[in-house]
């Protein structure tokens, strides 16, 4: 059995919201898999800038180590702009996945030309430095798009009652990507926020190109690292020496 932890790096959700995410995502897993989904117990209600990945990292290196120490085989941080994830790597030898990055490669792998749609404006160039640390080819990226809400006001599809189709984000999404696909010249889309999550599918359905929606993709990915016994390398992310003041 594969255990992965999904931490979310936003303080306050409440246990019902935590649970339908672990029920959504569940979905892509084998039964046989154990998924847990947990938020940071202090720090921003959501990641929008550097300083709140600075204001989420106390918790989540403390819930990483912890998850390590539970028995969990991998960790999802559960946000577009992985935060903190090289030094969560540093600290644990179970792999910790970041959906960004993932999300980046893979739409590399499957197009040659994508567009990433994101919630705000000012997003857009935390997105480009994302990628170029990633070793993204920049010359693939044909648009990086924003749909101007923010991140607190996107629902995913598990928190969403009424018909999807009237949804102000389904809307929203919906024309930007056909924007992107239709001026930019986009082959494939990603929705670079994780309160998109549910909408991947939905969407490529309409508009018939990949849509990689990275919050399905990395917990997906942590099972497969997991079950091939996987992790990251200790010559790229090498265990940091015990100092005072450690956490």
């Amino acid at each position: 059995m594969v255990r992965i932890k999904v931490i979310i790096p936003n303080a306050g959700m409440d246990k019902e919201a935590l649970k339908r995410r672990e029920e959504m995502l569940s979905k892509v897993t084998m039964p046989s898999t154990e998924l847990s989904v947990e938020c940071i117990e202090s720090g921003p209600e959501s990641i929008e800038s550097y300083y709140d990945e600075a204001l989420a990292l106390p918790s989540l290196l403390k819930q990483t180590k912890k998850a390590e120490k539970d028995g969990y085989d991998a960790v999802v941080v559960y946000c577009g702009s992985d935060p903190g994830l090289e030094a969560l790597r540093e600290i644990v030898s179970i792999p910790v996945v970041g959906p960004g990055r993932l999300a980046f490669l893979v739409a590399s792998e499957l197009s040659l030309a994508f567009s990433v749609i994101v919630p705000l404006e000012e997003a857009i160039p935390l997105v480009k430095e994302q990628m170029r640390k990633v070793g993204v080819n920049l010359t693939r990226v044909t648009s990086i798009r924003s749909i101007d809400i923010p991140v607190s006001e996107i629902k995913p599809i598990c928190d969403i009652k009424e018909p999807i189709e009237e949804t102000r984000i389904y809307k929203v999404l919906l024309s930007e990507s056909e924007r992107a696909i239709k001026e930019d010249g986009a082959h494939a889309i990603v929705l670079h926020c994780l309160g998109m999550a549910g909408f991947g599918e939905i969407l490529q359905q309409k508009l018939n190109v990949p849509v990689i929606d990275p919050a399905f993709l990395a917990v997906k990915y942590a099972e497969t690292l997991a079950i091939l016994r996987l992790s990251h390398s200790r010559k790229s992310y090498a265990l940091p020496k015990t100092k005072e003041g450690e956490l």
